[in-house]
């Protein structure tokens, strides 16, 4: 993955949830969504933060700046304009990927994080991730059962912490 391929996916709507809360788009993020990024990290409570990243940060701006500027594959869902839920996957240098997945707490359970994730992998694979890896808390079951569900497989475990894998080869 280059830099300049990440917004290649700007703005292009890759899949679409219709549900009780509305129609939800998933599409790849745009620079211009910068802002918007920005709020969907700060919406976010104390336990997704911690769940996602494994501390509480406060400015999520570095952040997204670093993700911007690295070449990562962005999927945002979108409700009416206001982003809902992220997928990542940033690249290690070395043909493999670090993804991460978080959703709004009002629109879980709805199916956005599992479409954002299942989207994800199959853009890697086209973008030519050989394979992806996530850390997963031991206690965060909803993150491993999607894992296991998208064919991750247990690596290793870290105290609470878990690293699994999807070969893409």
């Amino acid at each position: 993955m280059l830099e300049k391929d990440m917004f290649k996916l700007c703005g292009k709507v890759l899949s679409e949830i219709e549900g009780d809360v509305g129609r939800i788009v998933i599409r790849g993020l745009c620079e211009d969504d910068r802002d918007k990024l920005i709020e969907f990290y700060n919406s976010l409570t104390e336990e997704s933060i911690y769940s996602r990243f494994f501390s509480i940060i406060r400015n999520f701006e570095p952040y997204v700046d670093k993700l911007m500027s690295e070449g990562a594959i962005v999927l945002v869902a979108e409700v009416e304009g206001r982003i809902v839920g992220v997928a990542e996957a940033v690249p290690d240098g070395k043909g493999r990927a670090e993804a991460g997945v978080a959703v709004l707490e009002a629109y879980q359970g709805r199916g956005i994080g599992s479409r954002l994730a299942s989207t994800l992998m199959k853009l890697a694979g086209l973008f030519g991730v050989k394979a992806v890896y996530a850390f997963i808390l031991a206690d965060n079951p909803r993150a491993y059962r999607l894992a296991k569900k998208l064919g991750f497989k247990v690596k290793e475990h870290y105290g609470d912490m878990m690293l699994v894998v999807l070969d893409l080869a």
